[in-house]
């Protein structure tokens, strides 16, 4: 079947190449693209012919005449496979374009070979996408997720290997076909695998056992590549509904906003943990905890402890003497009542940045 639309499309980068007028009919005989838009519509008694004979037809001008629709020139069937799909014509007397006309019809067909492949490529990465918002949402069950999976034409099976690559504020749009890409990147293995966005940009990628030790690398290609981004690792589940508890869990992992390059799911584990605690009780929590805190003392209470409480590491992250650093310390110690160098005022001073970073 040739579309309106796609046929249009095709028969003016023939003409663009070959500066002669073309029409293509469709499987009935009808005009459904020329150079000529008004003869769009109108039957085409040539193409009937060939479609009954299954061979092509020439005409002359004489004979264009007797014909109802039709024009001096060469009629061929295109042929999809051993199917008959319709019928392009080339416009002029049979002795001028004849020797072009087989030139003609094999683009027809390698063009709506393409336009085919595109619109089935297109309907399964919007097949993944769907996918990965129901997983996401919790919407489906273990049967229909076997079913969706083979509609989109991957297959990956238990165990499932679950990662996540978030995507930084400043990726450009260029990037943003990440899951293309990586299908690119995996070759064969992504038969292996459903990758796809989900609504935030967040690509999600689901890797059967063969496929997994081939996903990260390429992963981690495009993380590198991609400014500000960070790759979850959420790990293995061993069947459908462990899958759906890793895509649970690393949602939460993912609420925070400042994620290392690369991180794990136990590695998150406070930030899994915290991500449940309603919003407005979070949010008083940080006002009460940190509230007095200026922007400077907030990223160095981070530094210090990003860097498990070193002072020296921590200072020389921020680019400032251990001193200065020493002296910072004092200063989130009078302003909020509690010491980070003190192990129960650093663990509530953690968790209030933690929650401050989930807000």
């Amino acid at each position: 079947m040739i579309v309106s639309a796609d046929a249009q499309a095709i028969v003016d980068e023939i003409m663009r190449r070959l500066g002669r007028n073309v029409n293509l009919m469709d499987g009935k005989g009808v005009i459904i693209a020329s150079g000529d838009r008004s003869r769009i519509g109108e039957t085409h008694d040539g193409a009937v012919q060939v479609l009954r004979s299954r061979t092509p037809l020439a005409v002359t001008g004489a004979e264009a005449r007797r014909m109802r629709g039709t024009r001096a020139g060469v009629n061929l069937p295109v042929r999809i496979g051993a199917e008959i799909v319709g019928v392009v014509g080339v416009t002029g007397e049979p002795g001028e374009v004849g020797d072009m006309a087989g030139a003609v019809a094999l683009m027809t067909e390698l063009m709506i070979t393409q336009q085919a492949m595109r619109a089935e490529a297109e309907w399964r990465a919007r097949a993944r996408v769907q996918i990965v918002a129901d997983l996401l949402a919790g919407r489906l069950t273990a049967a229909q997720w076997q079913q969706r999976l083979r509609l989109a034409g991957v297959r990956p099976a238990a165990p499932y290997s679950v990662f996540a690559l978030r995507l930084g504020h400043e990726t450009s749009p260029e990037v943003m076909g990440a899951a293309d890409l990586l299908y690119r990147q995996l070759g064969r293995a992504a038969e292996q695998v459903l990758a796809a966005p989900d609504v935030t940009g967040t690509l999600w990628a689901v890797a059967g056992a063969p496929a997994a030790t081939s996903l990260r690398g390429p992963l981690l290609e495009l993380r590198r590549d991609l400014p500000g981004a960070c790759l979850l690792n959420a790990g293995v589940a061993t069947d459908f509904d462990a899958l759906l508890e890793k895509v649970r869990l690393g949602r939460l992992a993912l609420r925070r906003r400042t994620l290392p390059p690369e991180t794990t799911l136990p590695e998150e584990e406070v930030s899994v943990l915290l991500a449940e605690v309603p919003r407005e009780v979070g949010g008083a929590a940080v006002d009460r905890i940190l509230g007095r805190l200026p922007g400077e003392l907030r990223r160095t209470l981070a530094a210090y402890f990003a860097h498990d409480r070193h002072a020296t590491e921590a200072a020389r992250e921020l680019n400032v003497h251990r001193n200065t650093l020493i002296y910072r310390l004092g200063r989130i110690t009078e302003l909020t009542g509690r010491d980070p160098r003190r192990f129960e005022d650093a663990v509530v001073l953690r968790v209030a940045l933690y929650l401050s970073d989930l807000r």
